[in-house]
């Protein structure tokens, strides 16, 4: 019986939606650091609209958890968000559009994340 109720508390677990950056406001990041895994630039932002762009974004996104990511190497853009202090708040890897990964899981969305636009700050930014 205690199996079966392990297993199903795992099961709603993996199942529950999770959100991004949910306990934090746009206001209280104070730059971004972006590093893209396909070219090798980084770059960083501190824009306030910017920033306000990328979070509400990130955070409306309702992400599910797809597959593991244990084993995987490569990635698209890795994201992390710094406070005023200059202390990492949150990262993670933005894959594709859809497609957002933190060890040890891939976590996927119906609805487009900002990746375009993150291809766009990097292109403003690294010239």
């Amino acid at each position: 019986m205690i199996i079966f109720a392990l297993i199903a508390a795992l099961a709603i677990w993996y199942l529950l939606p999770t959100a991004f950056l949910s306990k934090v406001e746009a206001s209280h990041i104070k730059s971004i650091s972006v590093f893209d895994g396909n070219t090798g630039e980084g770059f960083d932002f501190s824009d306030t609209d910017e920033i306000r762009y990328v979070v509400k974004n990130i955070q409306s996104a309702k992400m599910k958890k797809d597959t593991l990511s244990i084993g995987y190497m490569g990635y698209s853009f890795h994201i992390s968000f710094f406070d005023e202090n200059g202390n990492e708040i949150e990262s993670f890897i933005i894959n594709s559009p859809n497609t957002i990964r933190k060890d040890p899981f891939f976590y996927r969305c119906d609805g487009n994340l900002c990746f375009d636009y993150l291809k766009e700050l990097e292109e403003k930014y690294s010239n």
